[in-house]
């Protein structure tokens, strides 16, 4: 059985404004029918909003892949044995995105996310298996993890 979990987008936050400039670019290509603009600015949107990380975990091999996926098509990274890991763990992660305007003016979010994570021989996490958005949520996936792939969970001190 595999798993494939999507992590994150490649633009999150406010970088989805910085996207949203090609989209324009796009536009004028299209209504001016300069295919040249409209085919750039298509490749660059088709690769700002189509890409993104992921990981995929191979229960009966028992073998994990951490990927990038480009343009939505092609996935890049390299399969390894998760059998040196000794457990797995859920962490709290507080990601906070600020972007400065150039009128010196910040524009700072903030987003509370449930990591799961498998933790290596030292009791750190180290490979990111889910991204959730609420803690039970959170806790459900670990204990589904910790069923799928006879792992004990070990939790962290905060």
């Amino acid at each position: 059985m595999k798993i494939d979990n999507k992590i994150s987008q490649f633009l999150t936050g406010p970088y989805i404004f910085f996207g949203l400039i090609f989209v324009p670019l796009f536009l004028i290509g299209i209504i001016e029918k300069q295919w040249l603009l409209a085919g750039f600015g298509t490749l660059i949107l088709a690769y700002l909003f189509g890409s993104f990380s992921g990981v995929i975990v191979d229960i009966d091999t028992r073998k994990i892949k951490s990927y990038n996926q480009h343009f939505g098509l092609f996935k890049t990274g390299q399969w390894r044995s998760f059998d040196d890991h000794i457990g797995l763990t859920l962490v709290p992660i507080k990601r906070v995105y600020t972007m400065y305007s150039r009128s010196n003016r910040t524009n700072s979010s903030e987003k509370k996310e449930y990591h799961v994570y498998l933790v290596n021989k030292s009791k750190k996490p180290s490979v990111l298996l889910k991204a959730c958005k609420t803690p039970d949520e959170g806790q459900k996936s670990l204990d589904e993890f910790a069923i799928w792939l006879h792992l004990p969970v070990y939790s962290i001190k905060r």
